[in-house]
């Protein structure tokens, strides 16, 4: 299970660490799969060189979002909404179809780790980063402030252009990152995967206890959210519930999952009004 969480968890860290900012990012589904595409339509030339136009073009459509929203004053849902469909346009541009990767040293590559897979160890090593950044970090705690209220950050002082920027960047290089492990893990890169995963991150999260409107969510919990999506996964398919069944039932948990955000933010509010009365 955590071998198959892997991907859905990097995509989580990258919505997680846009959302408390108080944005979202729809095109990382997108972006993971232009990034294994273009490792794989690349592979001939190197896996190394191709990896790294893998991780550039994710990062680069991470900045792309990012001074859409920022400089160009977007709507992040709008801005993320329109570069999810020119990265799977690109994607499909690049391959119409999955493209397999025959390497030795992808080969050599899935052979390590034993129990714990390599999407598994890569997924726990980007989960201990981004939870030292966390809790640990100026950036971080600019960047919550930033999701709790905007204005006020600015006030203080903030620099909430620049630390947005650098937000969606960073999500961007994670979905990039994504699409290498879909390729390690698989040994494919494949253009129409991952389609709908960006509402499962959102759901994964705020399940975890991520706060839909950005400035409160631990990260552990929101894995821990990942792992509870999942697992809802694994037991349909154990027991045979039909695919089509499978997507009302994921719906299902996405509109919970939202409502139960709604529903935390709204007790919050009134504590704070009856508080100052």
């Amino acid at each position: 299970m955590l071998s198959q969480a892997a991907l859905l968890g990097i995509l989580a860290i990258a919505q997680f660490i846009v959302v408390i900012s108080g944005g979202f990012d729809l095109s990382v589904a997108a972006v993971m799969a232009l990034a294994s595409v273009l490792l794989a339509r690349f592979s001939v030339v190197g896996l190394p060189l191709a990896a790294l136009m893998g991780l550039g073009a994710g990062l680069v459509c991470g900045l792309i979002n990012g001074l859409a929203v920022t400089a160009g004053r977007v709507q992040p849902l709008i801005a993320t909404l329109a570069m999810m469909g020119i990265a799977r346009g690109l994607a499909f541009t690049a391959s119409e179809q999955s493209i397999l990767v025959k390497s030795p040293l992808l080969d050599q590559i899935r052979s390590w780790g034993g129990f714990l897979t390599v999407p598994t160890i890569v997924w726990f090593v980007v989960v201990i980063t981004a939870a030292w950044w966390c809790h640990g970090t100026r950036q971080a705690r600019h960047t919550y402030a930033i999701g709790g209220n905007e204005i006020t950050a600015r006030l203080a002082g903030v620099a909430a252009d620049r630390i947005k920027i650098g937000i969606y960047t960073t999500a961007g290089a994670l979905a990039g990152l994504a699409g290498l492990i879909l390729v390690i893990r698989s040994g494919s890169g494949v253009p129409s995967v991952g389609v709908g995963w960006e509402l499962d991150s959102i759901a994964a999260i705020v399940i975890g206890g991520a706060r839909l409107f950005g400035g409160e969510g631990s990260l552990l919990k929101a894995m821990a959210g990942v792992l509870i999506y999942q697992l809802i996964a694994n037991i349909m398919n154990l027991v045979g519930v039909d695919p089509f069944y499978q997507g009302i039932v994921r719906a299902l948990v996405i509109i919970l999952a939202v409502g139960l955000s709604v529903l935390r933010q709204t007790h919050a509010e009134r504590r704070q009004i009856q508080g100052r009365l």
